[in-house]
């Protein structure tokens, strides 16, 4: 039976904690562009698309110019990604506040993926950066 997911990017697909201080760097276009991918997570996406689950990007960007560069990042890794399933919060959005619909998140994030617990949906923390373990939903 197909599943609905939400991927966050930083530290699940892109390998964002590679970079000390990268946090300081996350609103320039060149640096979120050239983010080094896991590819156990990114071949992770791939597959369940294949399948016919409904994949979803859920990711949250400083400024625009992170946000294209996240749409452009994901168009090269993850090809088959449907754009309008790409939904990319710019500031200081809330996941669990702006996506509507049942699905299970996968994230690295514990803030995230507890408000999206107390909000009746299924998660996954990913302790290990680029480590996911779907076996984990709860």
């Amino acid at each position: 039976m197909a599943k609905t997911y939400y991927f966050d990017m930083d530290g699940v697909l892109a390998n964002f904690h590679e970079i000390k201080d990268g946090y300081k760097f996350s609103g320039s276009y060149k640096f979120i562009r050239n983010l080094k991918p896991f590819m156990a997570s990114v071949n992770l996406v791939k597959e369940l698309i294949e399948k016919g689950n409904e994949v979803y990007i859920s990711s949250l960007a400083r400024n625009e110019y992170a946000k294209n560069a996240k749409i452009d990042w994901l168009a090269e890794y993850i090809p088959t990604m449907k754009k309008e399933n790409i939904i990319i919060l710019v500031g200081n959005a809330k996941k669990h506040e702006n996506i509507f619909g049942e699905g299970v998140l996968v994230d690295d994030k514990l803030a995230n993926i507890r408000a999206w617990r107390k909000a009746g949906m299924k998660a996954v923390y990913v302790e290990e950066k680029g480590i996911v373990n779907l076996d984990n939903e709860e």
